[in-house]
């Protein structure tokens, strides 16, 4: 095998292994929907905006990201839902 298809089957695994319904599947197998949703969340913020994150790494800034990032993530399940589909002051 030539660098060139290990580079090649590698990104392939990659983009099979993080494609939408295989987060969603993954999200799927925890117990609560606080579970899931922090899972969705997570794996799809991190892998499906991967080149973003890389900028931001690259960058330097990585550091003003993750109190966002970890503010969301925190933020799952915390709160019930508003009656109506309206949020409430």
């Amino acid at each position: 095998m030539s660098a060139r298809e290990l580079e090649d089957g590698y990104r392939r695994a990659y983009r099979d292994f993080y494609r939408w319904g295989a987060i969603l599947r993954g999200a799927g197998s925890k117990l609560t929907l606080r579970g899931k949703a922090r899972h969705a969340a997570y794996a799809g913020g991190w892998k499906k905006f991967e080149p973003a994150w890389d900028l931001a790494i690259r960058a330097k800034q990585a550091g003003r990201a993750l109190p966002l990032l970890e503010t969301i993530l925190s933020g799952f399940g915390t709160r019930p839902a508003a009656r109506g589909g309206r949020a409430t002051g």
